[in-house]
């Protein structure tokens, strides 16, 4: 089976496309906002590796406290990522593993997931970002 690139499945790459990119904004601003000497290696390289990525959250910004709140730009694409993520998790479980199908489902499951992270990234990091420092 060939994979056609249907307008909705090439609609789904440009989306996914998205998502790579506003994860490297997120993670650059996150770093900038702790204290990083290279953020821009750290936006650069996190989407591109999951290990990056994971070093990144799961212990490289765990002792380093921001020291501005996070702006607008910063909480959208934290937005993004979040449904971004869900998205793929959730187009993955209702679609069958045909590569054109998740990019057809994927979009789908996006706009879906994004009330969820919204909300998720609004109650993380507050809408007035006021609880950035101090911990």
């Amino acid at each position: 089976m060939s994979l056609q690139l249907t307008p909705v499945a090439a609609f789904g790459a440009a989306l996914f496309a998205f998502v790579l990119l506003a994860t490297g904004v997120w993670v650059n601003s996150d770093a900038r906002a702790r204290g990083s000497s290279y953020p821009a290696v750290w936006g650069v390289f996190a989407p591109l590796s999951g290990i990056v990525l994971g070093y990144y959250l799961l212990w490289w910004r765990r002792g380093r406290p921001r020291e501005r709140p996070p702006n607008r730009v910063e909480r959208a694409a934290a937005t993004a990522v979040v449904a971004g993520l869900g998205g793929l998790v959730v187009g993955s479980l209702v679609s069958p593993p045909d590569p054109t199908s998740q990019l057809t489902v994927w979009p789908v499951a996006f706009a879906c997931c994004l009330p969820v992270a919204y909300w998720v990234v609004r109650q993380r990091f507050g809408a007035s970002g006021s609880k950035y420092a101090g911990r």
